[in-house]
């Protein structure tokens, strides 16, 4: 019987930390920080794909000591190897205030990192990611206290309002609704949590009243600092805009000010003069 060709690996992946070893580190952990790794391989945006797809999973071919080494294939290795890349130069715009990281692959990239952070908190170590070719050299590293230090740089909190267009309501294990967001290439998945005087489960079922039709939602807003992209928001009650006559909207336009411009003669000419 012929022997089997083992997999060519892609990368691998190591607990670095005093003591440890394979046998130290229970599968669990080690599961949940392959699939953490997993989703920043295949791109994966958990907010908006519930699980990676079959065609760019990634699998264990082999696991050494000296410290914990796993040995990692993927399925689409030109791609996994394109994002991993992709996310360490993340990490590393997120600590350089010059740069500004792409808000949608850091929406994405912050649940894996909160838990290979907790991973690396839990065994005191940090997790390393290197491709096979260059096993010595390191494309990123998470250490314990790293999404803390991500996420109090990062983020900020406040009351606000937005509109959006209702694309889904509902949930198995929590009410979520889906909003469609103008210049916003991706939709925002909102918690909801009624405030108080008000049953959530009334106003999740007001919210399905309104598929497809556009609401102001008020609520708690999480954003991303400087470039205020909002990375998660809680919608504690919601209305419907008014809109009014935009005809009588235009002339009171005109009212406050702007019919001024009835009195030049030649607009164009002004403008240029305020340039010069």
């Amino acid at each position: 019987m012929a022997k089997k060709h083992k997999p060519e690996t892609t990368f691998i992946v190591r607990f670095v930390g005093e003591g440890l070893s394979p046998d130290r580190i229970p599968f669990r952990a080690v599961s949940e920080a392959l699939s953490a790794i997993q989703d920043l391989a295949s791109g994966r945006d958990p907010f908006e794909t519930q699980q990676v797809p079959p065609d760019k999973t990634i699998g264990l071919v082999d696991v050494q000591s000296g410290s914990a080494k796993y040995l990692c294939v993927a399925r689409a290795p030109d791609e996994a190897v394109h994002n991993l890349n992709r996310f360490g130069h993340l990490l590393t715009s997120i600590g350089n205030k010059r740069s500004r990281p792409d808000n949608e692959q850091l929406v994405a990239a912050i649940k894996p990192i909160k838990a290979l952070s907790e991973i690396a908190k839990q065994f005191d170590c940090k997790l390393e990611v290197s491709l096979a070719t260059a096993p010595r050299e390191p494309i990123f590293a998470i250490e314990k206290n790293d999404y803390r230090r991500i996420a109090g740089r990062l983020f900020m909190k406040g009351l606000t309002t937005i509109s959006g267009t209702i694309q889904r309501v509902g949930g198995a294990t929590g009410m979520r609704c889906l909003m469609r967001i103008a210049n916003r290439r991706k939709l925002l998945f909102c918690d909801v949590k009624a405030k108080p005087g008000i049953e959530t489960k009334e106003l999740v079922r007001k919210l399905g009243q309104h598929l497809y039709e556009e609401v102001s939602a008020t609520g708690e807003a999480v954003w991303i600092h400087r470039t205020w992209y909002i990375y998660k928001f809680t919608i504690h009650d919601f209305g419907q805009p008014r809109l009014g006559d935009p005809f009588e909207l235009i002339q009171s336009l005109r009212d406050s000010g702007l019919n001024a411009w009835d009195d030049v003669d030649d607009p164009e000419e002004l403008i240029r003069g305020f340039r010069q």
